[in-house]
């Protein structure tokens, strides 16, 4: 290596100031075709090996032709530099989605449908998905299933009665499974592990006339349940209106029934009083009479008896009013004569 000074004239340019310049020494063309020899046979070594991932199977193609009767597995691998090129594809569990799918139904109205899929590559299919479908490798897998899977989603809702897709779900949902399943099983190979009805949209004016429907069902539901509301409050009216009526029966019999309890006792009561006065009333007769059949008998046995009856009850006071011929006073006493 040699050092110019910085302040030596160079033939490409300026002199720089304080700076030496470092150049290099020539190389023979020798040389440079042992570097190149060198480089091809580094490039070379590292370009005959290739690595498959865990995820991915491959084939290989030497100058257009394929060479791999088998999907080559993961791992490390040779290969021809320069004239060998390798294929991978994913054989991995993968999804695809398809959004925003306009189906028509039975009864004519469009139905956007959203449809995701998970499925896997088999080792059979690879090769064929590599070399027999589409581009050379998986660049394009999904660039085919697309039309595969819609095809068969429009084919299940064209069956379909609008009003009735949402109840039948699960069944429409088993009926695309089904289909692509056979169809992308025979077609490339594909293994379909599920599917699912991601979304399904109505169109507007089905939207509006559904819920114009379940707005009558609501008032026609609200209707029936004020009928319904207003016979049970008729009902309980009646109800209440015989248990009060019932009440005012039990009520009324029962003052009846005392008002003939209270005549029945008050009539005995004046049954017996009517009874034991009459009874009183004979038995004071019966002791008048034989007071009085006593007295007669007394009378007629001795006259003394009314003289004697006369001057016992006499109060000593002498009658202020005399009747008859007889003006003495003494007369009333009717005295007998005296017995010489």
């Amino acid at each position: 290596m040699n050092v110019i000074p910085s302040n030596e004239q160079q033939p490409w340019g300026a002199p720089q100031q304080g700076k030496p310049k470092l150049t290099l020494p020539p190389v023979p063309m020798g040389g440079v075709a042992v570097l190149v020899a060198v480089g091809a046979l580094i490039a070379a070594s590292f370009g005959s090996f290739y690595t498959v991932q865990p995820t991915e199977m491959a084939g290989v193609r030497r100058l257009g032709t394929i060479v791999t009767a088998e999907p080559v597995g993961p791992g490390l691998h040779y290969k021809v530099p320069f004239i060998d090129t390798v294929d991978t594809i994913q054989t991995s569990l993968d999804t695809f989605q398809l959004s925003n799918l306009t189906v028509y139904t039975v009864d004519n109205q469009a139905v956007n449908v959203g449809v995701g899929l998970s499925y896997k590559i088999p080792a059979a299919a690879v090769l064929k998905l590599l070399y027999s479908v589409g581009r050379s490798g998986n660049v394009d897998i999904s660039e085919n299933i697309r039309p595969v899977l819609a095809d068969r989603v429009l084919r299940v809702f064209s069956t379909q009665n609008t009003v009735s897709i949402s109840a039948n779900r699960e069944q429409i949902a088993g009926e695309i499974r089904k289909g692509v399943s056979e169809a992308l099983g025979g077609i490339f190979g594909i293994e379909l592990v599920d599917l699912q009805l991601s979304s399904i949209a109505y169109s507007p004016s089905f939207q509006a006339s559904v819920e114009a429907a379940v707005q009558a069902k609501n008032d026609a539901i609200r209707a029936e349940n004020t009928v319904v509301k207003v016979r049970y409050e008729g009902e309980q009216q009646k109800v209440q209106a015989d248990a009060q009526a019932a009440v005012r029966i039990a009520q009324a019999n029962g003052e009846a029934q005392a008002t003939i309890a209270q005549a029945r006792s008050q009539r005995e009561a004046s049954i017996l009083r009517a009874e034991g006065d009459a009874q009183a009333a004979s038995l004071v007769g019966e002791a008048q009479a034989r007071v009085i059949q006593q007295v007669g008998a007394a009378v007629n046995g001795n006259a003394v008896v009314v003289s004697y009856e006369t001057a016992h009850r006499w109060n000593g006071q002498m009658p202020s009013t005399v009747l008859g011929s007889s003006t003495s006073p003494l007369a009333m006493l009717n005295l007998p004569p005296a017995q010489k």
